[in-house]
């Protein structure tokens, strides 16, 4: 398990504060577990732990998650992978500051073939990519001549990617960028690479999925999974006191109103140290092996621990010694 916790600041043992997340949890009219910055075994862990407790469960980067699914649902998009991408792309557009830099090296699967690599950044994203479309679809509008190169390869490519952070995108933006990847494939091909939030955010989302039937932002208070993006944010329950206790889940945790019942799994207990109890862990990944979703290969992946460190358990360790007591009552036998 763990050797040591926190509870209102005092040094506990492990069991003990299991216990006590336990029992207060299962008093809750209303319980929340977030954060959800785990491996798939965690967020396995959590989605029964929410199950068995009525609670609702949300991700700490489910609002740029959910902005590329809700587009993806509204409109449906063109997709690749990072491999294909890297093996294939002929143009790669890099939209915003957060996609990592692209290999300027001919495409290994196409070796013929240059490859030309451009970044637009700016806080008017979103007009810049208006125009771009305007000009992509030969409407008559004046753009700087950094939109005409970037249109013109775009064209002029035989296999062209355009990959984004939802981070920095507003949702009409991600729209518009699927638009133009639209377009640009009634004459040659294009494809959408979105790069995933952190926080293993895609892999959780994928676990839930797989569990429950949806993403994140989920809730169990009726007995059955159900998905909704406004009434389920974390944030916004916080806020409005819509719960009386937060189960948090890696780093981030946020402050919580007087009253307000909030324990956190974290490796880091400095980070977390406003919390009523607090449960060091090992981070999945890094002390203890674990799957999660790797951005570099677009898949779930297994990751051996970098860094081994005995002595503290991975979160879906003590989500389920929680979610035992509290199928019990929330009480130890």
């Amino acid at each position: 398990m763990t050797a040591s916790a926190w509870i209102a600041g005092r040094e506990a043992t492990g069991e003990a504060a299991i216990a006590a997340i336990a029992a207060r949890l299962s008093a809750c009219a209303n319980p929340l577990i977030a954060g959800l910055v785990t491996d798939i075994a965690g967020a396995e862990a959590a989605h029964d732990l929410a199950q068995t407790l009525g609670a609702v469960l949300d991700h700490r980067e489910s609002g740029p998650l959910l902005a590329d699914l809700d587009v993806m649902r509204g409109g449906g998009w063109l997709v690749t992978t990072p491999l294909e991408a890297r093996a294939m792309a002929d143009c790669v557009v890099l939209v915003g500051a957060t996609p990592p830099d692209f290999p300027l090296a001919s495409p290994p699967f196409a070796p013929g073939r240059a490859r030309s690599v451009f970044r637009l950044t700016g806080e008017d994203l979103a007009l810049r990519l208006g125009r771009l479309r305007a000009t992509l679809t030969g409407r008559r509008v004046s753009v700087p001549a950094e939109l005409t190169a970037i249109a013109q390869a775009l064209q002029a490519a035989r296999y062209a990617v355009i990959c984004w952070s939802a981070g920095e995108l507003p949702p009409l933006a991600i729209e518009m960028l699927c638009q133009i990847i639209e377009d640009l494939n009634a004459t040659t091909r294009c494809f959408g690479l979105p790069m995933p939030p952190p926080g293993n955010a895609a892999g959780v989302a994928q676990a839930l999925a797989w569990k429950s039937g949806f993403p994140t932002r989920i809730g169990f208070a009726r007995g059955r999974a159900e998905h909704d993006p406004w009434r389920f944010d974390a944030a916004r329950m916080i806020a409005a006191e819509e719960t009386d206790g937060v189960l948090w889940i890696g780093d981030g945790a946020p402050a919580v109103p007087a009253g307000m019942f909030l324990a956190v799994l974290a490796p880091e207990r400095a980070a977390a140290a406003h919390a009523e109890i607090v449960i060091p862990t090992a981070a999945p990944g890094l002390n203890t092996d674990a799957i999660m979703f790797d951005p570099m290969i677009g898949a779930l992946r297994f990751q051996r621990a970098s860094a081994p460190q005995s002595g503290l358990s991975p979160p879906a360790v003590i989500l389920e010694a929680i979610a035992a007591l509290c199928a019990r009552g929330g009480m130890p036998c």
